[in-house]
């Protein structure tokens, strides 16, 4: 299986998105998923996604959908807050296994 591009991004001071890849890391080594990570502020989102083309877009926070460029989009505010991240991680994994 190729490598996969996981990005993940946050409102300004990367706090919450670090939060969020400490979470996908283990996740994603668990699943066996050999996965890249990109970090980046909700502004830097469409220039990375146009540079990186990831598989998937994992947001702590409410992104517009005109920044994505259709790439698919799974809310991780869970990864925040703790409640609800088994889903949220089998949404991703599932995404991945396209």
């Amino acid at each position: 299986m190729k490598m996969k591009k996981i990005m993940v991004c946050c409102g300004s001071s990367m706090i919450t998105s670090t939060m969020a890849i400490n979470k996908l890391k283990q996740a994603m080594q668990d699943a066996g998923i050999d996965a890249k990570f990109i970090q980046c502020k909700f502004a830097e989102v469409q220039g990375k996604v146009k540079e990186e083309r990831p598989d998937v877009i994992v947001p702590t926070g409410v992104l517009k959908d005109t920044l994505t460029d259709d790439v698919p989009v799974v809310v991780g505010t869970c990864f925040v807050t703790g409640v609800g991240e088994k889903a949220t991680i089998d949404k991703i994994l599932e995404i991945l296994s396209k």
